[in-house]
């Protein structure tokens, strides 16, 4: 016997999707779970295929009315559209990477000061300073950088 099988109708699904709603939205807007949505969409591809068919129509929708604004004059919608279809060209910034190992560099810096010199390579010498006493409130004041009164 078992329960009564819940049936969705693919053409509201396609709808919701097309409005930009992912499958937890849409099992919301329906008045379901998201159990009863995702055994619906394994059970009957017509349920898979509205989600799909939504999203794409949704986002076709979106991008024309970008396309044409752009091409109506808005300067907005046309940086927009620019940045995102060709970011190579109409990037704001370039990046550049750079790595670094701090390693070798320590290495090629102690080979250099080896081989220039017979003298032994001079080291810094520190002392250690205990944090005792400072407090930080987390204001960038001189208060907050001093050590308390009874200390």
């Amino acid at each position: 016997m078992g329960r009564k099988r819940i049936e969705i109708d693919p053409q509201k699904v396609e709808q919701l999707a097309a409005q930009g709603l992912g499958p937890t939205q849409i099992a919301r807007a329906l008045g379901i779970s998201w159990d009863t949505l995702d055994r619906n969409r394994r059970r009957r591809k017509s349920v898979e295929e509205a989600i799909q068919v939504g999203h794409a129509k949704g986002l076709a929708k979106v991008s024309n009315s970008l396309f044409n604004s752009a091409n109506d004059g808005n300067v907005t919608a046309q940086i927009f559209y620019l940045k995102n279809r060709d970011g190579d060209r109409w990037a704001d910034k370039v990046q550049t990477e750079h790595s670094l190992s701090i390693g070798n560099a320590l290495d090629l810096a102690r080979l250099r000061a080896s081989s220039t010199s017979k003298a032994p390579a001079k080291t810094i010498k520190a002392e250690r300073v205990h944090s005792k006493g400072i407090s930080y409130t987390g204001q960038n004041d001189k208060k907050s950088l001093e050590p308390p009164k009874d200390a």
